[in-house]
C-alpha cells in the first residue's frame, strides 16, 4: 500500500478511536499503541538508529509543546511543591522501584535500576486527555500540580536513565560530573535560545505568516540540539524553553499556541504508534508475573509513599495526596527511555523493555479507567 494513502488511513483511524477510548475513560495511548500493535504484525523497523531518532523527535516537541502551554501565572502558587514532585520525587520512586526489582523480584542491579529509572516519570498527556475528555475540573490547583510535575519530571528520568546506563555498560563515568553538566547546560541552552528565537520572533517581520511557526519549531530543536551538543540535557531544554516562550509576549501568540496543539497531538500519535509497533505481544506474556507485581508495587506503595512525605509539609490533606498518588500515569515518555536501554545491548535490555511497555499500558487502562470516578468520589472535581 502506498505509505501517502496509508498514512491517512492510521491518522483518520487514530482520531477517531479517540471516541471509543473517551467512552471507555481511558487514556488515548491505548488506542494509539493498540493500532501501532496491528502494524507491527506486518510492518518491523529494520534501523534502531531510526526508531530512536523519530521516539526524540517526538518526545522533544511533546515536551517543549508542554512547557509551552503552561502559564506560569496560574503555576506559581503550586510552583514549589510541583518542582519537589517532579525532581525529588522522580529520584526517590526510581530508587524504591528499583530497590524492590532487585530484591523482591530478583533482577540483577543494573537492570533494576535501569527499570526504575525509566518506570520514575509520569505522563502528563494521559492525564489531561481524560480529564479533558470528561470536562472534569480538579480543586486546589491539583490540575497545575499534576501538570507541572507531569511536565517537567522526564528529565530527571531521563538523566538517571542515562547514568545508569553509563555505570551498566562499564564507561568510566564522573556520575557527579555528568549530573551537573546535564543540569547546568540543559538550563542554560533553554534560557539563552528561548530568548534568542523570541528575539527573533518579534523583531523580524516575515512575509508569511506560517514562518513564525517554522521559526518557533526551529527554535525548540535549536535547543535540544545545542544542550545534547554540549552533553546536556536536552529534554530539560526544550521544557525550560517552551515555559520562557509561553509565557513572553510574541507575535501570532495565539494562532502558534493552538498550531503547536495540534503539533503535539501529531507526535504523540507518531510516538504511541511507533512504539506500538516495537510490542512483541509474546514478550509482554513472557514479563505478565513480574510486570503485574512491579505495577502493584509502584502504584500501591512507592508512588503513595514519595508523595506522602513530600506533600505533608505543605499541609495538603490525606486526600489530595491520594489523588496526586493515582494520576502518575506511566506512558511515552517511560516507554521511549526503554527503547534507550532496548538498543543499548545488554543481556536484559529485552526484559527491561517489555516490562516497562506492560507496566505503562497497565496504568493506562486501569489508573486512566478510574481516575474521575476516584476523583470525584474523593471531591475534588469541580464541575
Amino acid at each position: 500500500m502506498d505509505v501517502v494513502l496509508l498514512s491517512g488511513v492510521i491518522l483518520i483511524i487514530s482520531a477517531l478511536s479517540c471516541k471509543t477510548t473517551d467512552r471507555l475513560g481511558v487514556s488515548v495511548l491505548v488506542g494509539f499503541i493498540a493500532i501501532g500493535v496491528l502494524i507491527g504484525k506486518w510492518f518491523r523497523f529494520e534501523s534502531t538508529i531510526t526508531v530512536d531518532n523519530i521516539c526524540r523527535f517526538a518526545l522533544l516537541l511533546i515536551i517543549f509543546n508542554g512547557g509551552f502551554q503552561t502559564d506560569f501565572s496560574k503555576a506559581r502558587p503550586v510552583l514549589a511543591i510541583s518542582s519537589l514532585l517532579s525532581s525529588l520525587g522522580t529520584l526517590l520512586t526510581a530508587g524504591l522501584c528499583g530497590a524492590f526489582a532487585y530484591y523482591v523480584i530478583g533482577f540483577e542491579f543494573y537492570q533494576a535500576m535501569l527499570l526504575g529509572a525509566v518506570i520514575s516519570s509520569t505522563d502528563a498527556a494521559s492525564v489531561f486527555s481524560i480529564l479533558h475528555s470528561k470536562n472534569c475540573h480538579l480543586k486546589n490547583n491539583l490540575g497545575s500540580i499534576l501538570e507541572i510535575e507531569s511536565g517537567s519530571n522526564d528529565p530527571f528520568a531521563y538523566m538517571l536513565t542515562v547514568m545508569f546506563l553509563a555505570l551498566a555498560t562499564g564507561g568510566h563515568q564522573n556520575i557527579l560530573l555528568l549530573v551537573v553538566v546535564q543540569i547546568v547546560v540543559g538550563v542554560l541552552s533553554g534560557v539563552i535560545i528561548a530568548k534568542f528565537g523570541q528575539l527573533l520572533l518579534n523583531k523580524f517581520n516575515l512575509s508569511i505568516d506560517g514562518l513564525y511557526s517554522v521559526l518557533l519549531c526551529g527554535t525548540a530543536f535549536l535547543i535540544y540540539g545545542t544542550a545534547e551538543q554540549f552533553h546536556g540535557n536536552g529534554f530539560l531544554a526544550v521544557y525550560i524553553g517552551g515555559i520562557i516562550l509561553g509565557n513572553s509576549r510574541l507575535v501570532y501568540k495565539g494562532f502558534l499556541s493552538r498550531l503547536f496543539n495540534s503539533f503535539s497531538m501529531i507526535m504523540q500519535i507518531l510516538l504511541f504508534i511507533v512504539l506500538g509497533i516495537l510490542c512483541v505481544p509474546s514478550s509482554l506474556k513472557a514479563v505478565a508475573g513480574s510486570g503485574l507485581l512491579f505495577a502493584l508495587f509502584l502504584t500501591l506503595v512507592a508512588r503513595p509513599a514519595v508523595m506522602y512525605a513530600l506533600m505533608k509539609p505543605f499541609h495538603r490533606t490525606k486526600k489530595e495526596m491520594a489523588l496526586v498518588s493515582w494520576a502518575g500515569f506511566r506512558g511515552a515518555s517511560s516507554i521511549v527511555f526503554a527503547t534507550i536501554v532496548l538498543y543499548a545491548g545488554l543481556p536484559y535490555s529485552e526484559n527491561v523493555f517489555s516490562v516497562a511497555f506492560f507496566v505503562c499500558l497497565l496504568s493506562a487502562i486501569v489508573q486512566g479507567w478510574l481516575m474521575v470516578p476516584f476523583a470525584r468520589m474523593l471531591g475534588l472535581t469541580d464541575e
